[in-house]
């Protein structure tokens, strides 16, 4: 059993599909050879919370060591949740934050980070894999390898540079963004990108100073893990059989990811279809501002809607189960976008259940094009996307609704890509 450092800022108790990716990593990685040690903090307060995901690891082979954040979320080291309440608000104190820290507020905790490592004998690893974002986990693994002599292995969930939802207030901010990333790319041993044109936009960016940088770089996508769907709820959400159709997202609607398509498609359906327009009902899970619950009410269709704000994991995965389809949209068709990857994606296909996926054209697009089960609608075709909800009640009446072919579903199995990771993670430590 070969030992790796692993490090997540996010992880455990802190919700939010963040976590997700690195949680099933950590669960799965000693299957294959490589016992985790997971470097995090405590909780501070922070959006949500979920103490079920840990219950799933009991009597798993890893150990966590928490530290304390950096002095900037010292004052937040009581746990407790945040609202989110009022996204115009967070965007703006997210856009704040990245004018002053760059590339993230995490800096604080990179120095308390190493002066926790130095009390640790770290002659026990064999390599170090850290997941971003936040970016500082990146710098940090090059701190240790630099101290250390360790491989590293950089995991990117989201892009660093190309990401949508980033605000380049100067020239200056988006040149040592590049450099930072530069730094990590050149200066890690093996990366890995949940999509294609994360991993092409590194490439394009930094391939001039590295002829070996495409061969260094793999795709492990966002997964879904087959043990979540296992779980049995007594006492879950009612999706009654009354004739109702019934549509869920799971997950939080922030910058650019808006619900604004769906209550329009809606809207759509009252006006133009009103036989149908009684029988939906779409179920969200997840944190919904108050803005967006207010645009439902001004546009007449709240009666449609039913909110159960952040739930537990098994909650999440409940609904998914017992939902006739589930919706989802990135963005707009917008530069940036086609990097984004949502892991939410891939415990939709794990659920089987017929998709709508209002998505631009990127690899999550591609990838449900090769699903039987999955619908795709263009950003902005409001008919399109009522129309699709139209279908799903036609074929739900006709007992048609589509699912999943089972070997499609299994390229996303947790447990599989995990096997890849531990793959790259040996060939990293030679």
């Amino acid at each position: 059993m070969r030992s790796v450092l692993f490090i997540a800022y996010y992880f455990p108790p802190m919700g939010f599909s963040g976590v997700q990716r690195p949680l099933k990593f950590v669960k799965y990685l000693p299957e294959f050879g490589w016992r985790p040690t997971v470097l995090t903090i405590h909780p501070h307060a922070y959006f949500a919370f979920d103490d079920s995901l840990l219950d799933d690891m009991r009597g798993r082979d890893f150990d966590i060591w928490r530290t304390q954040p950096g002095r900037i979320f010292s004052a937040l080291k009581a746990r407790r949740t945040l609202a989110l309440e009022r996204e115009g608000l967070r965007k703006f104190l997210n856009r704040v934050s990245q004018f002053f820290f760059v590339p993230d507020n995490k800096g604080g905790w990179r120095r308390r980070a190493m002066n926790f490592l130095a009390g640790q004998d770290m002659s026990r690893f064999d390599a170090v894999f850290a997941t971003a974002p936040p970016f500082t986990d990146h710098l940090l693994a090059l701190d240790i390898k630099q101290k250390y002599g360790l491989p590293v292995v950089a995991d990117f969930r989201d892009a660093w540079v190309d990401y949508p939802y980033y605000r380049y207030w100067t020239a200056w901010h988006r040149r040592r963004n590049i450099q930072l990333e530069r730094r990590v790319v050149l200066g890690v041993d093996r990366l890995i990108t949940t999509n294609n044109f994360v991993r092409n936009g590194f490439i394009k960016r930094h391939s001039e100073a590295d002829s070996t940088l495409a061969g260094r770089i793999d795709v492990i996508t966002q997964g879904f893990d087959p043990d979540d769907f296992k779980l049995e709820l007594l006492n879950g959400p009612e999706f009654p059989d009354d004739g109702t159709v019934h549509f869920v997202h799971s997950g939080n609607f922030y910058e650019d990811r808006k619900p604004t398509d769906l209550f329009k498609a809606i809207e759509y359906i009252k006006l133009h279809f009103p036989a149908v327009y009684p029988r939906l009902l779409f179920t969200m899970v997840g944190y919904m501002q108050a803005e967006f619950r207010r645009l439902a009410e001004q546009m007449g269709i709240d009666d449609r809607m039913r909110y159960f704000g952040y739930v537990d994991h098994p909650i999440a995965i409940h609904c998914l189960q017992k939902t006739d389809v589930v919706w989802f949209n990135i963005g707009a068709d917008d530069p940036g976008f086609e990097t984004v990857a949502p892991g939410k994606v891939f415990e939709y296909i794990g659920s089987t259940k017929p998709i709508i996926a209002v998505v631009p054209k990127n690899d999550i697009g591609s990838i449900l094009a090769k699903q039987r089960q999955a619908r795709i609608v263009e950003p902005g075709d409001i008919r399109g996307f009522a129309l699709a909800i139209c279908d799903c009640v036609k074929r739900k009446d006709l007992r048609a609704l589509p699912i999943a072919d089972p070997e499609d579903v299994k390229l996303f199995d947790r447990r599989q890509l995990t096997g890849r990771l531990a793959d790259i993670l040996t060939a990293a430590a030679g």
